[in-house]
Protein backbone atom coordinates (compact mmCIF):
# COMPACT_ATOMS: atom_id res chain seq x y z
CA UNK A 1 0.00 0.00 0.00
CA UNK A 2 2.79 2.36 0.97
CA UNK A 3 4.78 1.39 -2.14
CA UNK A 4 1.77 2.13 -4.36
CA UNK A 5 1.31 5.52 -2.72
CA UNK A 6 5.00 6.36 -3.18
CA UNK A 7 4.92 5.34 -6.89
CA UNK A 8 1.80 7.42 -7.40
CA UNK A 9 3.49 10.47 -5.88
CA UNK A 10 6.58 9.96 -8.07
CA UNK A 11 4.46 9.79 -11.21
CA UNK A 12 2.58 12.94 -10.13
CA UNK A 13 5.79 14.92 -9.55
CA UNK A 14 7.30 13.73 -12.87
CA UNK A 15 4.20 14.78 -14.76
CA UNK A 16 4.17 18.16 -13.01
CA UNK A 17 7.85 18.83 -13.80
CA UNK A 18 7.38 17.90 -17.49
CA UNK A 19 4.37 20.21 -17.74
CA UNK A 20 6.31 23.07 -16.13
CA UNK A 21 9.23 22.57 -18.56
CA UNK A 22 6.83 22.73 -21.53
CA UNK A 23 5.40 26.01 -20.27
CA UNK A 24 8.90 27.53 -19.94
CA UNK A 25 9.80 26.45 -23.48
CA UNK A 26 6.56 27.88 -24.85
CA UNK A 27 7.30 31.23 -23.20
CA UNK A 28 10.79 31.30 -24.76
CA UNK A 29 9.36 30.56 -28.19
CA UNK A 30 6.86 33.40 -27.84
CA UNK A 31 9.58 35.84 -26.76
CA UNK A 32 11.85 34.84 -29.67
CA UNK A 33 8.99 35.09 -32.17
CA UNK A 34 8.43 38.69 -31.06
CA UNK A 35 12.05 39.57 -31.88
CA UNK A 36 13.37 39.95 -28.34
CA UNK A 37 17.09 40.63 -28.82
CA UNK A 38 17.78 39.84 -25.14
CA UNK A 39 17.04 36.14 -25.68
CA UNK A 40 19.86 33.71 -25.02
CA UNK A 41 19.37 32.34 -28.53
CA UNK A 42 20.84 35.50 -30.06
CA UNK A 43 24.66 35.36 -29.90
CA UNK A 44 26.36 38.39 -28.42
CA UNK A 45 28.94 40.19 -30.54
CA UNK A 46 31.35 42.80 -29.25
CA UNK A 47 30.99 46.29 -30.66
CA UNK A 48 34.25 45.95 -32.58
CA UNK A 49 32.88 42.92 -34.47
CA UNK A 50 29.65 44.57 -35.54
CA UNK A 51 29.49 45.25 -39.31
CA UNK A 52 30.25 48.85 -40.18
CA UNK A 53 28.46 50.80 -42.85
CA UNK A 54 30.70 51.96 -45.68
CA UNK A 55 30.98 55.67 -46.20
CA UNK A 56 32.01 56.99 -49.59
CA UNK A 57 33.25 60.48 -50.26
CA UNK A 58 33.61 61.57 -53.91
CA UNK A 59 36.63 63.79 -54.48
CA UNK A 60 35.19 67.11 -55.66
CA UNK A 61 38.70 68.51 -56.20
CA UNK A 62 39.60 65.83 -58.75
CA UNK A 63 39.29 67.51 -62.17
CA UNK A 64 38.25 65.49 -65.25
CA UNK A 65 39.25 68.45 -67.43
CA UNK A 66 42.76 68.36 -66.04
CA UNK A 67 42.97 64.60 -66.62
CA UNK A 68 42.06 65.03 -70.32
CA UNK A 69 44.61 67.80 -70.84
CA UNK A 70 47.36 65.74 -69.25
CA UNK A 71 46.52 62.71 -71.42
CA UNK A 72 46.45 64.79 -74.59
CA UNK A 73 49.78 66.42 -73.73
CA UNK A 74 51.48 63.11 -72.96
CA UNK A 75 49.82 59.68 -73.01
CA UNK A 76 49.71 58.12 -69.58
CA UNK A 77 49.78 61.35 -67.57
CA UNK A 78 46.01 61.24 -67.11
CA UNK A 79 46.22 57.70 -65.74
CA UNK A 80 48.97 58.82 -63.35
CA UNK A 81 46.79 61.75 -62.26
CA UNK A 82 43.95 59.31 -61.54
CA UNK A 83 46.35 56.99 -59.64
CA UNK A 84 45.57 54.12 -62.01
CA UNK A 85 49.16 53.08 -62.48
CA UNK A 86 48.22 49.57 -63.62
CA UNK A 87 46.99 51.07 -66.90
CA UNK A 88 50.40 52.50 -67.83
CA UNK A 89 51.73 49.20 -69.29
CA UNK A 90 48.60 49.01 -71.47
CA UNK A 91 49.00 52.59 -72.72
CA UNK A 92 52.73 52.47 -73.39
CA UNK A 93 52.58 48.90 -74.65
CA UNK A 94 49.95 49.92 -77.19
CA UNK A 95 52.01 52.84 -78.43
CA UNK A 96 55.14 50.69 -78.58
CA UNK A 97 53.33 48.13 -80.74
CA UNK A 98 51.96 50.82 -83.02
CA UNK A 99 55.40 52.43 -83.29
CA UNK A 100 56.97 49.13 -84.30
CA UNK A 101 54.22 48.52 -86.84
CA UNK A 102 54.84 51.94 -88.38
CA UNK A 103 58.60 51.30 -88.51
CA UNK A 104 58.13 47.99 -90.36
CA UNK A 105 55.61 49.47 -92.80
CA UNK A 106 57.73 52.56 -93.49
CA UNK A 107 60.96 50.60 -93.99
CA UNK A 108 59.44 48.10 -96.38
CA UNK A 109 57.48 50.76 -98.23
CA UNK A 110 60.61 52.79 -98.95
CA UNK A 111 62.55 49.69 -100.04
CA UNK A 112 59.86 48.40 -102.41
CA UNK A 113 59.15 51.91 -103.74
CA UNK A 114 62.84 52.41 -104.54
CA UNK A 115 62.96 49.06 -106.35
CA UNK A 116 59.78 49.82 -108.27
CA UNK A 117 61.12 53.23 -109.33
CA UNK A 118 64.40 51.71 -110.48
CA UNK A 119 62.59 49.04 -112.52
CA UNK A 120 60.25 51.57 -114.12
CA UNK A 121 63.23 53.71 -115.17
CA UNK A 122 65.39 50.72 -116.01
CA UNK A 123 68.03 52.13 -113.65
CA UNK A 124 70.27 49.11 -113.32
CA UNK A 125 72.54 50.88 -110.84
CA UNK A 126 69.75 51.06 -108.23
CA UNK A 127 68.06 47.71 -108.94
CA UNK A 128 68.63 45.47 -105.90
CA UNK A 129 68.77 41.92 -107.22
CA UNK A 130 70.20 40.61 -103.95
CA UNK A 131 67.15 41.49 -101.86
CA UNK A 132 64.38 41.29 -104.46
CA UNK A 133 65.84 38.74 -106.85
CA UNK A 134 64.20 38.69 -110.27
CA UNK A 135 60.89 40.22 -109.21
CA UNK A 136 59.38 42.34 -111.95
CA UNK A 137 57.61 45.69 -111.66
CA UNK A 138 54.17 44.07 -111.74
CA UNK A 139 55.17 41.90 -108.79
CA UNK A 140 56.70 44.78 -106.80
CA UNK A 141 53.80 47.23 -107.14
CA UNK A 142 51.32 45.28 -104.88
CA UNK A 143 53.89 45.32 -102.07
CA UNK A 144 54.30 49.07 -102.42
CA UNK A 145 50.55 49.55 -102.09
CA UNK A 146 50.30 47.07 -99.21
CA UNK A 147 52.94 48.72 -97.02
CA UNK A 148 51.71 52.20 -97.91
CA UNK A 149 48.21 51.24 -96.76
CA UNK A 150 49.56 49.67 -93.55
CA UNK A 151 51.58 52.79 -92.81
CA UNK A 152 48.54 55.05 -93.22
CA UNK A 153 46.35 52.71 -91.19
CA UNK A 154 48.90 52.64 -88.37
CA UNK A 155 48.90 56.44 -88.21
CA UNK A 156 45.09 56.51 -88.01
CA UNK A 157 45.03 53.86 -85.27
CA UNK A 158 47.71 55.73 -83.32
CA UNK A 159 45.66 58.93 -83.35
CA UNK A 160 42.54 57.00 -82.33
CA UNK A 161 44.40 55.23 -79.52
CA UNK A 162 45.68 58.59 -78.29
CA UNK A 163 42.11 59.81 -78.08
CA UNK A 164 40.88 56.60 -76.41
CA UNK A 165 43.39 56.83 -73.59
CA UNK A 166 42.40 60.48 -73.07
CA UNK A 167 38.71 59.49 -72.89
CA UNK A 168 39.58 56.71 -70.45
CA UNK A 169 41.36 59.21 -68.20
CA UNK A 170 38.35 61.54 -68.35
CA UNK A 171 35.87 58.79 -67.39
CA UNK A 172 38.00 57.62 -64.46
CA UNK A 173 38.42 61.20 -63.24
CA UNK A 174 34.68 61.84 -63.61
CA UNK A 175 33.84 58.83 -61.46
CA UNK A 176 36.28 59.95 -58.79
CA UNK A 177 34.88 63.49 -58.93
CA UNK A 178 31.16 62.81 -58.89
CA UNK A 179 30.52 59.18 -57.99
CA UNK A 180 31.53 56.68 -55.37
CA UNK A 181 34.32 54.28 -56.14
CA UNK A 182 34.76 51.08 -54.12
CA UNK A 183 37.85 48.95 -54.57
CA UNK A 184 36.59 46.24 -52.22
CA UNK A 185 36.21 43.53 -54.84
CA UNK A 186 36.73 39.80 -54.60
CA UNK A 187 38.15 37.78 -57.48
CA UNK A 188 38.39 34.00 -57.26
CA UNK A 189 39.31 31.30 -59.78
CA UNK A 190 38.49 27.68 -58.91
CA UNK A 191 38.60 24.43 -60.90
CA UNK A 192 35.28 22.88 -61.83
CA UNK A 193 33.71 20.08 -63.86
CA UNK A 194 31.35 20.87 -66.74
CA UNK A 195 28.74 18.31 -67.71
CA UNK A 196 28.67 18.15 -71.51
CA UNK A 197 25.79 15.93 -72.69
CA UNK A 198 25.78 14.77 -76.28
CA UNK A 199 23.57 12.59 -78.44
CA UNK A 200 25.68 9.47 -77.95
CA UNK A 201 26.95 9.82 -74.40
CA UNK A 202 27.40 12.25 -71.54
CA UNK A 203 30.87 13.31 -70.51
CA UNK A 204 32.56 15.68 -68.10
CA UNK A 205 34.98 18.40 -69.13
CA UNK A 206 37.39 20.06 -66.68
CA UNK A 207 37.21 23.85 -66.58
CA UNK A 208 37.74 26.97 -64.51
CA UNK A 209 35.09 28.97 -62.66
CA UNK A 210 35.67 32.70 -62.24
CA UNK A 211 33.80 34.40 -59.41
CA UNK A 212 33.67 38.19 -59.09
CA UNK A 213 32.35 39.26 -55.72
CA UNK A 214 31.43 42.82 -54.77
CA UNK A 215 31.47 43.39 -51.04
Amino acid sequence: MRISAILLLLVFFCAASVQAQKRINNKKDIINSRGDTTSVLVPFKPKSEQPKEKVYHPDSTHSPHKAVLKSLALPGLGQIYNHHYWKLPLVYGGFAGLGYSYYVAQTNYKAFLKQATALSRNDKANIDTVKFGNLQLAQITPYVDFYNRNRSLTIIITVAFWGIQAIDAYIDAKFQHSYTMDNNLGFKVTPTIINAPSLAYSGYIPGLKVTLRMK
